[in-house]
């Protein structure tokens, strides 16, 4: 097998239920990075896996093979860490933590297997140099009755997953760029919402994995320049900010 997901989490950590729900939420937009970037390397696991899994715990650190063709490394990490961690106010120094976990757990999993370190760790330098960004083209359209082109990208951070839109006349002169869907940053939430585009009457619509519509434009309103969605899945509505669910947002922040 060759490795295809690198994943970073903190699951049964031992530490409050607080903060492994924050931690997942955060660093997920780094482990869907590596896991987009790996699998374009194809590097072959030295056994029946694919992925790379790196659990904070504090217990002691220990490797086994999972159930889920992952090779599953707990990493002991101390509360002391954690709690200098936690008074990081600067968001590239909590990147930095993140990563610098992985490089340990890489570390630790190659003395008793065969671990691409070095390629791994030259994934970490590109996201670095990519300033952190982890934002990938969805789809791209031009629309000449419109008299526009338009691009949609996937873009994941820290804090949210956002689908925008950024809308070009026919000279590739931006008119607008916004997002027209929001939602938490992992992939249980927006992985299989926007999949496909369609256009008819008139409008833009995202549809799901299994085409059902999820959030409409107008395409008038996209040639004014005027981006606006309006979501029509009462499922997907559930987990775009709302009034309800917006302290769940802010608590992602510090």
């Amino acid at each position: 097998m060759n490795y295809r997901y690198i994943f970073l989490s903190s699951r049964y950590s031992g530490f409050s239920d607080e903060f492994e729900d924050k931690f997942r939420y955060n660093t997920y937009f780094i482990s869907n990075y590596l896991s987009q970037q790996v699998r374009k390397l194809h590097l072959p696991a030295d056994g029946e896996y694919n992925m790379f899994y790196c659990n904070v715990t504090k217990d002691e650190s220990s490797i086994r093979e999972g159930v889920e063709a992952s090779l599953d490394v707990n990493l002991h990490v101390d509360e002391s860490e954690i709690s200098q961690y936690l008074q990081l106010s600067r968001e590239v120094d909590r990147y930095e933590f993140y990563l610098s976990l992985l490089e340990r757990g890489y570390r630790y999993a190659s003395t008793v297997r065969d671990i691409p370190v070095d390629e791994f760790l030259k994934l970490h330098q590109q996201l670095r140099d990519n300033g952190y960004k982890n934002e990938r083209l969805f789809k791209k359209k031009q629309l000449r009755d419109y008299g526009i082109k338009i691009e949609l990208h996937h873009v994941l951070t820290t804090y949210s997953y956002n689908l925008i839109l950024s809308i070009y006349d026919l000279h590739k002169h931006l008119l607008a760029s916004g997002s027209i869907y929001e939602t938490y940053p992992h992939y249980i939430y927006f992985n299989k919402t926007a999949r496909h585009l369609v256009f008819e009457d008139g409008k833009m619509i995202i549809t799901d994995f299994l085409d059902h519509p999820q959030f409409v434009c107008n395409l008038e309103d996209m040639a004014k320049g005027i981006i606006k969605s309006v979501c029509v899945d009462e499922d997907t509505q559930k987990y775009i900010p709302n009034e309800e669910n917006m302290a769940d947002f802010e608590i992602l922040k510090w």
